[in-house]
């Protein structure tokens, strides 16, 4: 919980001295959780501190905007939060806040003073609140939305589309709304509102090291004709299998070489589809020289959804693609951000 001592202590360990701090002060126009007069090397320095517990996006969006709009020349607004992810601190530099955390970040800009700390892990780890929209069940309803973004849909016509229940739709959806990253009205429908939003706060509980990969070398002069040989891949149904990580996304748009590919499998017909396509190419397993990837998504129903054929390959969605390279290390997070600004971003709703 933060409280008036915790908060205290955070900011002395960056260094600041609080000469005042005052909980709930009477401001006119808008009454920030605390206030506080610190001192640094002699710069004076006064605080409005709002405090989000564990705020999504786009709820911290909203209330940067609002402190933007209500601080004074010489004030300098804060959100103290129990973890700042790194997607909330690049919105908070971005809009000119400051922020404090529990674990240990902080960032503060005023006249004559920066201090800015990173902690890269989140010590707390992730606690789900209510229903975790952003699980492999759960995640066919966001899919569903993010593979059109400009529709409008009823919660059945999602459940048609996902080919789960209306029911689970329905939990699903009110708690997009709560987040506000959805809208929702018998009228209207389901609408997406902050699609970008909702894809990087999925990105920071996402992790792709929690699939399996079974790494092979398959015969091929050079990854073009690796590449050639996936695509005559003869299974038994389409859709079970997808490329993904930096060969899908240099199939949408092309932007950094890369030299093996990863092959999705869908998570319940893997074990089945595996030796097929072990005998079809004729794979070698093992770590030395491996060129090709076969990966078991943890997320065993919902990775393959929205897969298309991009020149004859199977494709992971442009979702599926960024959630797996955004902490993926060989230039992953490079590769994510090209993709959002080229192939996701131009195709979302105009966001308020």
């Amino acid at each position: 919980m933060l409280n008036a001592n915790v908060l205290k202590e955070k900011l002395e360990e960056a260094g600041l001295g609080i000469v005042m701090l005052q909980s709930n002060p009477g401001m006119p126009g808008w009454a920030p959780d605390f206030a506080a007069r610190a001192d640094l090397d002699g710069n004076k320095v006064e605080l409005l501190i709002e405090v989000k517990e564990r705020p999504h996006l786009a709820d911290l969006r909203l209330a940067a905007s609002m402190m933007k709009n209500n601080v004074g020349p010489h004030q300098v607004p804060m959100v103290a939060c129990h973890f700042v992810g790194p997607n909330r601190r690049e919105l908070l530099k971005e809009m000119g806040i400051g922020y404090v955390d529990m674990a240990g970040n902080i960032y503060l800009r005023a006249p004559g003073v920066l201090i800015e700390r990173e902690v890269k892990q989140n010590p707390f780890g992730y606690e789900r609140e209510g229903l975790n929209c952003y699980s492999d069940k759960a995640s066919v309803v966001l899919r569903v939305l993010m593979n059109a973004p400009r529709s409008r849909w009823r919660i059945r016509e999602i459940a048609e589309a996902g080919n789960i229940s209306a029911g689970w739709v329905s939990r699903v959806v009110d708690s997009l709304v709560e987040r506000g990253l959805v809208g929702f009205s018998r009228r209207e429908g389901v609408t997406l509102l902050r699609g970008e939003d909702m894809l990087k706060e999925w990105s920071e509980v996402y992790d792709w090291r929690r699939s399996r990969f079974y790494r092979y070398y398959c015969h091929g002069s050079d990854v073009r004709e690796v590449l050639e040989k996936v695509k005559g891949l003869e299974l038994h149904r389409e859709g079970v299998i997808a490329l993904g990580f930096h060969a899908g996304a240099y199939l949408v748009s092309p932007h950094s070489s890369f030299n093996h590919l990863h092959l999705l499998l869908h998570g319940p017909s893997f074990d089945m589809i595996r030796p097929d396509i072990e005998r079809q190419l004729e794979l070698d397993p093992g770590e030395e020289g491996a060129n090709l990837i076969l990966v078991r998504p943890y997320y065993r129903q919902s990775a393959l959804f929205g897969a298309r054929r991009i020149d004859g390959w199977w494709v992971a969605s442009n979702v599926q693609l960024y959630l797996d390279l955004h902490r993926y290390p060989l230039r992953g997070r490079e590769q994510a951000d090209h993709l959002l600004e080229k192939a996701i971003r131009p195709g979302l709703t105009k966001e308020t």
